[in-house]
C-alpha cells in the first residue's frame, strides 16, 4: 500500500521502527519505494514526501538524517535509544580526537556546533571558510559522520534569504546537536542494554521488516 499522506508515513515508520529515505539495500523498506514519484516536490506538506522528512524532524515525530550507517533515513521514537546507544561513541569527542579517531574537519565542525546551532550546509561552509568546490566535500563528509554517530541530527529545514531578507529556493536541512534536539523520554526507552545487545535488537527488527539477511543489513548499517 502506497503512502499518500503525512500521518500515514508517520504511522508506517512507527510500525517499522526505522526506514530508509531511498535504497539503503534492496529489499529494505524505503520512503522512495512506498510513495508515487509524482507526489514528490509539490511543496504540499501533507502529500509531498520531500517535505515529510523535514517536517517529521521539526515536529520531533521521527528522527531523520544520515543516521542509518551514514545513509539517510528515519528512526522512530521507540527505537531511537537503540540507535543512539548502539552508535554513539562512549568516549568524549576530546578523547576521540586525542586518540586520532576523528579528522581535523570533524573536530572543527563539532567545535562550531558547540558555539552555534541550527545551521544549514551553507552556514557551516561559510563559518568554516570553505566553498562547495574548495573544501566543501570534506565538510559534507564531516556533517554526515557526525550524524552517523549521533552527534548531530536534522532539526528541520529553512529557505535561504537574500540581502533584503526575502526567502528563495528550496528549503535546506538545518542541523542541531542531538542533545539539544532529542526528546528526553526517547532516550529513557530500552534502558539497561549493552551496545552489542542494542545493535542486535536493531538487526533483529530490520530482518523482521524486510527481505534481507542479517549480514547484509549489518554491513549496510556499519555494524
Amino acid at each position: 500500500m502506497l503512502l499518500k499522506r503525512y500521518e500515514d508515513f508517520l504511522d508506517r515508520v512507527d510500525e517499522l521502527g526505522f526506514m530508509a529515505l531511498s535504497n539503503l539495500i534492496p529489499g529494505f523498506p524505503s520512503l522512495a519505494e512506498e510513495t508515487l514519484e509524482e507526489s514528490w516536490h509539490t511543496s504540499d506538506p501533507e502529500t509531498d514526501p520531500w517535505r515529510w522528512k523535514d517536517r517529521a524532524a521539526e515536529e520531533k515525530r521521527l528522527a531523520f538524517g544520515s543516521i542509518l550507517g551514514g545513509h539517510k533515513g528515519f528512526v522512530s521514537a521507540s527505537m531511537y535509544s537503540l540507535f543512539y546507544q548502539g552508535f554513539h561513541p562512549q568516549e568524549h569527542m576530546e578523547e576521540r580526537r586525542a586518540l586520532g579517531q576523528v579528522s581535523q574537519t570533524v573536530w572543527q565542525l563539532w567545535q562550531l556546533f558547540e558555539e552555534r546551532t541550527l545551521l544549514n550546509t551553507s552556514d557551516i561552509r561559510q563559518a568554516m571558510g570553505v566553498t562547495q568546490k574548495k573544501g566543501g566535500s570534506k565538510v559534507d563528509k564531516a556533517i554526515m559522520e557526525l550524524q552517523q554517530y549521533y552527534y548531530l541530527t536534522v532539526a528541520g529545514s529553512r529557505r535561504k534569504t537574500n540581502k533584503y531578507g526575502q526567502p528563495y529556493g528550496w528549503p535546506a536541512n538545518i542541523y542541531d546537536r542531538v542533545e539539544n534536539w532529542v526528546p528526553e523520554e526517547w532516550l529513557k526507552l530500552n534502558s539497561g542494554l549493552g551496545c552489542e545487545e542494542e545493535r542486535g535488537r536493531i538487526l533483529d527488527k530490520g530482518v523482521a521488516i524486510s527481505n534481507i539477511n542479517r549480514s547484509g543489513l549489518a554491513k549496510a548499517l556499519g555494524i
